[in-house]
């Protein structure tokens, strides 16, 4: 079987998108936060985009770090 349906570039896609949506997802939650009579204010939106945010950048870091190991 030969591998020519593999893409050869970069290997960490996953990673990268995980990594684009975490830095999304901290920058919302920080200006849901910080701005004075943002909509969602106070709802708690703001705070748990900010720790999903920061979560999904672990688990990027993590799997980028891993492919680089194998």
């Amino acid at each position: 079987m030969d591998d020519k349906g593999k893409t050869t570039g970069n290997t960490n896609t996953h990673a990268t998108i995980l990594t684009v949506i975490g830095i999304i997802l901290f920058i919302l939650g920080i200006l849901i936060v910080a701005i004075p009579g943002a909509p969602l204010r106070g709802s708690g939106v703001g705070t748990g985009a900010i720790i999903l945010g920061v979560i999904l950048l672990v688990i990027a870091f993590l799997r980028s770090r891993s492919k680089r190991v194998k």
